[in-house]
């Protein structure tokens, strides 16, 4: 069991500390729109996670449907990128003054939750990982099942955390931030997002 939590733990620091997509809309969300919102996001990518971790782990029939559309899942998630990546690139901060005024988004929570979900999931190689994952714990003939919730849980639950921790700091900088730095900001994480949607669908469909 003290090996599923640290295998658990460690996996999901591992994760926490790549630099992909979500990274950079975690942070742009956080300090653009504050900490819950930023939690919603979070929230919704451990969802689409979880999810996947489901279907690597637990149903074959719908493992075999995904891999066998995962050009498509692949060039919708590509294209949602690269659409953020826009979106963002074009943007203007709220400015009144030298001051950033963030806006109301009290009603975006499901949103910022459904963006995450959808970020996460559109990327096909999200679900190779898991796959990878789950085909390593099949060879581990003392791991329970127990040990296997174990171990998802404490991923899950390590990169949910460590998510928070970056929104929670990212927030903190608000308040040396002029909306000069935010337009930047904006530039980068857009061009960020673009580049990892292109990626992908090069990984995809010219490699």
């Amino acid at each position: 069991m003290v090996e599923a939590i640290v295998s658990g733990i460690s996996l999901g620091f591992v994760l926490a500390l790549l630099l992909g997509p979500v990274f950079f809309m975690l942070i742009n969300t956080s300090i653009k729109k504050g900490f819950t919102p930023a939690a919603y996001l979070a929230v919704g990518v451990m969802l689409s996670d979880a999810l996947y971790i489901v279907i690597a782990y637990f149903s074959s029939s719908a493992l075999q449907l995904i891999q066998a559309n995962k050009e498509m899942i692949g060039l919708g998630g590509g294209l949602l990128l690269i659409v953020f990546g826009i979106v963002n690139i074009l943007k203007k901060p709220i400015m009144e003054g030298d001051q950033l005024e963030l806006p109301d988004d009290s009603k975006t929570y499901l949103i910022d939750t459904g963006k995450g979900f959808m970020m996460n999931m559109l990327n096909p190689f999200v679900l190779i990982f898991w796959v990878g994952v789950s085909t390593t714990l099949t060879v581990k003939d003392h791991f329970t099942p127990m040990h296997t919730y174990l171990f998802f849980g404490c991923a899950l639950a390590t990169v949910l955390a460590t998510d928070l921790l970056k929104a929670f700091l990212a927030v903190k900088l608000k308040t040396i931030i002029k909306p000069s730095f935010l337009v930047w900001l904006n530039r980068i994480s857009g061009a960020g997002l673009m580049i990892f949607g292109i990626r992908m669908l090069w990984m995809l469909f010219v490699k």
